[in-house]
């Protein structure tokens, strides 16, 4: 078998501020979702195809500095680049399900707006104000998603193996 080549490289907007948990040893997970825009398929003429352009959602995590930065300074709508590589997982749920996920396992986060621009695009959304409170790292925030549809809980001390 050849080379295999596991990298990506992505640049959106993120869904939601991060969430940021830490394992037992302490090591920091941040998790958010990315919105990527993906352009409209050309039709066999080469035209656009009246299709208008679609939007991907990716899990996005990181782990330790990286991951304290990100929810230190990153916040929804923040355009940001993730440079790092896909990773698809399973797991069993308490009810009894089978749950999946892919996620990409950040290598790199980039800060792709300035203060200005960051403070211009909040503003505009209404979004101003004194920075976030975030909560105690051993509580979830009210809005996050159930942890066993999207992650499993963070009690394994390295959730992909290779940290």
């Amino acid at each position: 078998m050849g080379a295999v080549i596991n990298s990506v490289v992505l640049v959106g907007r993120l869904g939601n501020d991060p969430e940021l948990t830490y394992t037992e040893s302490g090591t920091a997970i941040a998790k958010f979702r990315l919105a990527v825009n993906r352009p409209p398929r050309r039709d066999e003429e080469g035209g656009g195809g009246g299709r208008a352009e679609e939007t991907d959602w990716l899990n996005i995590v990181a782990f330790g500095r990286q991951a304290e930065t990100c929810n230190e300074y990153l916040a929804k709508g923040a355009l940001v680049g993730v440079e790092g590589r896909v990773q698809s997982r399973s797991w069993d749920r308490q009810d009894g399900t089978r749950g999946y996920a892919v996620e990409i396992n950040a290598r790199r986060v980039q800060f792709l707006e300035s203060r200005r621009d960051r403070e211009a695009r909040e503003a505009s959304e209404g979004r101003g104000g004194p920075p976030r409170e975030q909560p105690p790292a051993d509580q979830p925030p009210s809005s996050a998603p159930p942890a066993d549809d999207l992650w499993p809980g963070d009690e394994e001390e390295d959730p992909f193996g290779d940290q």
